[in-house]
């Protein structure tokens, strides 16, 4: 039995190799060693190259931007400081934390007009009654020249700021938005006005933060100004003198200017960015793997990144990462050219040709593929501002037809003469406003970015079912009520 066992295992026994079959299998290796170092030291020398080539590159991009006398650090973006003292944004922080809202209260504020209920309306009243602190130091604080929210600007990661006076700015203004409109109904003209214009004036004190979303929050403020004029001017009477000097009274707020100034703070952010992703302790690993898509030890199947994993791979990157930012810094060069440029009497539609220059980017640049379409469509926002500000002015005019006449007028040619000058075209249109006048009121809209006459109808006035993409962009003034016709 054992000897047979032998036998069989010996079949297994590995056969001894030849000197010859020794010697062919080391110089194999031999060989193989060496392609594979000539390869490697090929690799070097190729990555050396790119990374040197891409740092030419971005560092003539770079000098572009510093010799234009533009920030390339998100410090530099900072305000001059301003006294306590004449400081109107402690005067805010004062107002909103003397807010007294219930959860009932606070719901029925954010509710547009139109659409509150019986009780809602009560709510909104009850609580602008018990909040007259808050809308006295809101009314204080609009009335100030100078405003500096108080900003981390040297922060390492500028993505890492937060901006909790943006929220709270919204609620002071609905709040002055209710009073302002209690005011009206009660025939207080005077001190109506002069709450719309503080909101007005919120929306200026807005204007000047370094980042996209501080733009947005402040054309949203104004909005809310806008609205409030709109609902004051239909309880109110006002003759010509009056509106002239409510109009001049009021902010002019440079939309240009703020939305260059909000796109150099994200080309800035962008640039720390770039920065801090090419260094291996740049990000923390908790960021990459929140980024990812999970912490580290959830459970949740986010990649985790130890140190010695991630830093080779962001070294080997590097070259790639700086062409990266190079079509990045290109493009926002693209973006501030053109909101620098004067706006002409029809708007320059600069979003399509921003669109297919991203579309066009090579698949490397895989940041700014990410990050660039976040910004494409920012320029319509500057533009609804130039929209609002018109509309506004024929707003007035109508208000003071009304005033005169006991209504408004059939056709908006009928305003001339009563308002002392041509009133602004549609800048989207460079035609004059669609209007209708509708039994006591009346409907007046831009065609908007999309140049179709929608009949007032935006988004938020005819939703289309789910699923189902709503590309209507009329642009009402006012608050216009769900199902216009």
């Amino acid at each position: 039995m054992f000897p047979t066992f032998k036998l069989l295992f010996s079949k297994f026994k590995p056969r001894r190799k030849t000197p010859e079959e020794t010697e062919n299998r080391r110089r194999f290796w031999r060989k193989a060693r060496r392609g594979i170092g000539w390869t490697l030291a090929a690799l070097f020398v190729a990555h050396c190259a790119l990374n040197i080539y891409a740092s030419v590159l971005l560092n003539r991009e770079l000098a572009a931007i510093r010799q234009k006398g533009e920030p390339l650090q998100f410090s530099e973006l900072a305000p001059p400081s301003v006294p306590d003292s004449q400081n109107a944004a402690l005067v805010y922080k004062a107002a909103y934390d003397s807010l007294r809202f219930s959860d009932e209260e606070k719901e029925s504020f954010r509710a547009r007009e139109g659409n509150r209920s019986p009780q809602q309306k009560r709510w909104v009243e009850e609580a602008v009654a018990k909040n007259q602190k808050a809308i006295e130091l809101t009314r204080r604080a609009a009335a100030m020249t100078r405003c500096v929210f108080p900003l981390n600007y040297n922060i390492r990661n500028p993505f890492e700021l937060l901006f909790p006076h943006f929220g709270e700015m919204r609620e002071l203004a609905r709040l002055l938005n209710a009073q302002a409109q209690l005011e009206a109904k009660a025939g207080n003209e005077k001190e109506a006005l002069r709450d719309v214009r503080a909101v007005f004036s919120m929306a200026n004190h807005l204007s000047n933060e370094p980042s996209l979303i501080g733009f947005l929050v402040a054309q949203a403020v104004e909005s809310i100004a806008d609205t409030t004029l709109a609902q004051v001017l239909s309880n109110i009477s006002m003759s010509s003198t009056q509106a002239r000097e409510f109009k001049k009274s009021l902010p002019q707020t440079d939309w240009n200017r703020t939305f260059e100034r909000a796109l150099m703070g994200e080309r800035a952010a962008g640039i720390s960015m770039f920065e801090l992703l090419r260094q291996p302790d740049g990000i923390s690993i908790a960021q990459i793997n929140s980024f990812t898509g999970g912490a580290e030890g959830d459970g949740t199947g986010g990649i985790l990144w130890p140190s010695w994993g991630y830093a080779p791979l962001i070294l080997a990157w590097r070259p790639v990462s700086k062409l990266d930012e190079v079509h990045s810094l290109r493009l926002w060069k693209a973006q501030l050219s053109a909101a620098a440029s004067p706006q002409t009497s029809a708007f320059s539609n600069i979003n399509q040709s921003f669109e297919k220059a991203v579309s066009e980017l090579p698949n490397y640049a895989i940041l700014t593929r990410i990050l660039m379409p976040v910004y494409s469509r920012t320029s319509s926002n500057r533009d609804r501002a130039e929209v609002r500000r018109r509309q506004r002015e024929i707003a007035l005019a109508l208000a003071v037809y009304r005033g005169e006449k006991g209504h408004y007028p059939q056709k908006m040619e009928e305003l001339d003469v009563l308002w002392g000058k041509a009133l602004p075209f549609d800048p989207c249109s460079n035609k004059p406003f669609i209007y209708r006048r509708d039994g006591e009121s009346f409907l007046l809209y831009s065609i908007g970015p999309n140049l179709k006459d929608e009949r007032g109808e935006d988004w938020r006035t005819s939703p289309l079912p789910p699923g189902e993409l709503n590309q209507r962009d009329d642009i009402s003034w006012g608050d216009p009520k769900p199902g216009i016709q």
